[in-house]
């Protein structure tokens, strides 16, 4: 009796599981109705596999920017879809095999009930990695500066401009050979407050922008233009500084866009979180009237006060440098240009136990590369130092994400000593000047990026995608 009790218990715990395994197998085997794609794997010819959550606009159309070499063969990339389990895939190439992303791929999707989705998915391959080949390095002794008086540099064609409060040359850009003088007629600053011009930049398409500083209480800034190294300069603007704490404008400017189409100018006001915006169509304001943007941060952007916008736009977002406790930092903060409040804000970089002589970030410049999106920065402090030089890559991907400077940056040493400038015949650069400019080939392959400091010289790099 025994024995068979056992037997039927047995009999009992496989059919037990048995019915176990059934509901189980018939859960998986619930049909999943749809034709909705929610993932896509993008497989690169070097082996490279990258899963994208995927969500179609209304025309169904997908959107991937994936990392990889400029070199990517796009006629050799694989690619696999995430559908509902009992839908089906029609594709003119099978999934798995080579396709042609030169060019929007499409395929269809069949759900259990027939219904059919078209998906195109556009592929754009952003190159991970730039090559840096330096075109030429010079001290300023050799480009002729005079002391505290160099603070800026453009560029503007074949050649190089170089900043001096007195004067602007221009340098070819091969080789940093002097060219020649650009023109100051017609120039009034001599005859306003403040008669010096601090800075000078270049737009977009080259032309050279400068102005004459003022200081909060009724000073004017006088700015003008010009359309190349060898033109005449123009008036573009006046406008009598407001009274605002410490405030100076003039010490940096920027401008995007091309001033004989259409431009933003931008004067960042310093020891204020205020930038003045004009906007420009064929080489006039709109409004002699700037746009005032203020921001309420808990820092401001100090002495050097610099904004770079990312794009054209009124409301294009911008990154600004920051100042904390009366010292210049090596960070910067990315703003939304709708709301004015920081998207993210990078962390001060730290040099190990050199950190006590650490200098300011507010030379930089940004670059969007056919997608691959840099900041070039230099650090420098009144020694004259100009240490290192930082290219930060992909800062846009992410934002929200980002909040360390040092976990992003390409370092290059600006000079072979630990406790010199490049050029020993100056002496300490008191107000801790300089600038780095950045201009984009028009194809967006490479990028020429010009860095100065101020008492020490000029380097010159040719930046191109790889």
């Amino acid at each position: 009796m025994k024995k068979i009790m056992r037997n039927l218990y047995k009999i009992v715990g496989i059919l037990t599981l048995l019915a176990l395994f059934s509901c189980q197998t018939a859960d998986e085997l619930i049909p999943t109705t749809g034709n909705e794609v929610t993932g896509i794997r993008i497989m690169l010819p070097n082996g490279t596999n990258t899963d994208f959550a995927v969500i179609p606009d209304e025309n169904n159309i997908i959107n991937l920017d994936i990392d990889g070499s400029i070199k990517t063969d796009l006629a050799k990339i694989r690619m696999s879809v995430s559908i509902p389990n009992n839908a089906t895939v029609e594709s003119a190439i099978p999934l798995g095999e080579y396709m042609d992303f030169s060019k929007p791929v499409s395929f269809d999707v069949i759900g259990a009930d027939g219904a059919k989705k078209t998906y195109t998915v556009k592929l754009k391959v952003i190159p991970s990695a730039i090559g840096i080949k330096e075109l030429w390095k010079k001290t300023g002794s050799e480009m002729g500066f005079t002391t505290h008086n160099n603070g800026a540099v453009g560029i503007s064609g074949n050649y190089i401009i170089v900043h001096s409060r007195t004067g602007f040359s221009y340098f070819n850009l091969a080789d940093g050979g002097k060219a020649g003088d650009m023109s100051w007629e017609g120039i009034d600053w001599q005859d306003l407050g403040f008669k010096l011009p601090l800075h000078m930049t270049t737009d977009d398409a080259g032309n050279i922008a400068s102005c004459n500083a003022a200081v909060a209480g009724g000073q004017e800034v006088h700015m003008f233009w010009w359309k190349g190294v060898t033109a005449k300069p123009e008036l573009l603007f006046k406008y009598t500084l407001e009274s605002l704490p410490k405030a100076q404008i003039g010490r940096k400017i920027y401008v995007r866009g091309d001033l004989t189409k259409h431009a933003f100018v931008y004067l960042a006001v310093s020891n204020n979180n205020v930038i003045l915006q004009w906007e420009v169509k064929d080489g006039k304001v709109v409004s002699e009237t700037p746009k005032k943007i203020e921001f309420n941060i808990d820092y401001t952007m100090g002495v050097q006060a610099k904004v770079v916008p990312i794009g054209m736009g009124e409301n294009s977002n911008y990154f600004i440098n920051r100042f904390v406790n009366n010292q210049p930092q090596v960070a910067i903060t990315y703003m939304d240009g709708k709301t004015n409040k920081p998207i993210y804000e990078s962390e001060h970089h730290i040099q190990n136990v050199f950190h006590q002589w650490l200098g300011g970030g507010h030379a930089f410049d940004y670059a969007d590369m056919n997608g691959a999106r840099y900041i070039f920065l230099l650090e420098q402090n009144t020694h004259s130092w100009m240490r290192e030089i930082f290219t930060v890559r992909a800062m846009m991907k992410d934002p929200s994400k980002i909040k360390d400077i040092t976990s992003l940056i390409h370092t290059r040493v600006w000079n072979d000593w630990l406790y010199f400038p490049l050029d020993p015949a100056f002496g300490e650069n008191g107000n801790a000047t300089g600038e780095v400019k950045v201009c984009v080939a028009p194809d967006g392959y490479s990028a020429t990026v010009a860095f100065l400091c101020t008492n020490s010289g000029i380097i010159v790099w040719n930046v191109s995608l790889e």
